[in-house]
C-alpha cells in the first residue's frame, strides 16, 4: 500500500502591506485636502472687505498649500525609508491621532477665520493665522504623514512551524 504524502491546505492571506499603505495614504490625503480649507477661507474673507487679497497674498496661500503637499508626501516617504524603531506608541496610532488632529485643526481654523476675518484684510487676518498654521497645523500634518509612512512598512511576519508529515514522529 502506498502512503500518500499529507497534503496541507494553505490559505492565501491578504497582504497587510498594501492595505496599510492605502489607509496611510488616505489619511495623508485627508490632511492635504483640509489644508486648503482655511487658506481658501482666508482668501475669501478678504473679498468681503474693501480690498480683496493681492496677487502676492493669493500666491502665498497657494504656494503654502502646495508646499505642504510636497512636504507631506516627503514625510510619508521618509517615514517609509527609515528603519523601524521600537516605541511604546505604534506608528499607526500616532499617525492616525496626528492626522485627525491636523485635519480637525484645519477645519477649526477655517471656522475661526470665517467668524473673525470678514471686514478685515488678508494681511490683518494673516497676523494671527500664519503663526497658527505654520507653527501648529502644518507640523502636526507633517508628523502625521511621517508616522503613517512608518506604519506602512510591513512588520516581521510570524512563521508557522512546518507540519509534521510522519504521525510516528509527531507522537514522540
Amino acid at each position: 500500500m502506498h502512503n500518500a504524502d499529507r497534503i496541507e491546505r494553505v490559505a492565501l492571506e491578504p497582504s497587510p502591506k498594501l492595505e496599510t499603505r492605502r489607509i496611510g495614504l488616505a489619511f495623508v490625503c485627508l490632511v492635504v485636502a483640509t489644508n486648503f480649507v482655511p487658506w481658501m477661507e482666508l482668501a475669501e474673507a478678504g473679498i468681503d472687505s474693501t480690498r480683496p487679497p493681492s496677487a502676492a497674498e493669493s500666491f502665498l496661500g497657494l504656494v503654502s498649500c502646495l508646499a505642504a503637499v510636497a512636504l507631506m508626501i516627503g514625510g510619508w516617504l521618509l517615514g517609509r525609508r527609515l528603519p523601524k524603531g521600537t516605541g511604546r506608541l505604534s506608528a499607526r496610532d500616532a499617525g492616525l491621532a496626528l492626522a485627525l488632529l491636523a485635519s480637525g485643526a484645519n477645519l477649526a481654523l477655517a471656522a475661526i477665520v470665517h467668524r473673525l476675518a470678514p471686514g478685515r484684510s488678508f494681511a490683518d487676518a494673516f497676523v494671527w493665522f500664519g503663526p497658527v498654521w505654520y507653527g501648529l497645523v502644518l507640523p502636526a500634518g507633517l508628523m502625521a504623514a511621517f508616522y503613517k509612512g512608518r506604519a506602512s512598512i510591513p512588520g516581521p511576519r510570524l512563521v508557522r512551524p512546518a507540519a509534521v508529515s510522519d504521525p510516528a514522529a509527531a507522537s514522540s
